[in-house]
C-alpha cells in the first residue's frame, strides 16, 4: 500500500529529516545512475529509461535537493521516494520505453533510495502519476 504526504505534512511528520545530501554523487553506484539517466546509450535494452534534458551535474545535485525540500513524499512498504513537480507541462528530459520515446514527456522529479546515502539518485516521472492521491495528512494535492 502507498501512503503519500505532501511538503508540508511530511516535513512536519519528519519524513524528511536525515536525508544525507552531503555528497549525492559520492558513490560509484549514484555516478552510474547519473551517467544512465543523461544518456541514451542502452536504452533499447531496458524496459524503462527516463534521460534529463541536462547533462550537468551541478544542476542535478540541484535538482535533488530541490525535491527533498519542496517534494512529497511517498511511502510504499520500506521504501520512501520524495517527489517534486516544478511546473506541471513542462518536460524536464525524456521518456524512453525499449529504446522508443515515448508521451508525455516527464514533468517531475523523483527521488529514490532516501535513506541510504550511497543510493540517493533520481529519475524523472510523469506528474500524472500523482494527480490523483492526495494526502495522508491534510487530504490535499500533493503539490
Amino acid at each position: 500500500m502507498t501512503i503519500c504526504y505532501c511538503s508540508p505534512c511530511a516535513s512536519a511528520r519528519g519524513l524528511k529529516s536525515g536525508i544525507d545530501l552531503s555528497d549525492p554523487l559520492g558513490s560509484p553506484g549514484q555516478l552510474a545512475k547519473l551517467t544512465r539517466h543523461t544518456s541514451t546509450s542502452g536504452s533499447s535494452r531496458d524496459p524503462v529509461r527516463t534521460k534529463f534534458d541536462s547533462t550537468d551535474t551541478a544542476l542535478y545535485v540541484q535538482r535533488i535537493e530541490a525535491t527533498i525540500v519542496y517534494g512529497f513524499v511517498e511511502l510504499t512498504g520500506g521504501r520512501k521516494n520524495i517527489g517534486f513537480v516544478p511546473s506541471t507541462g513542462s518536460a524536464l528530459g525524456r521518456k524512453y520505453v525499449w529504446g522508443v520515446e515515448t508521451w508525455p514527456q516527464p514533468d517531475a522529479l523523483l527521488a529514490v533510495n532516501t535513506s541510504r546515502s550511497t543510493g540517493l539518485h533520481m529519475f524523472l516521472e510523469n506528474s500524472s502519476k500523482y494527480s490523483g492521491p492526495r494526502c495522508a495528512g491534510c487530504g490535499g494535492s500533493l503539490w
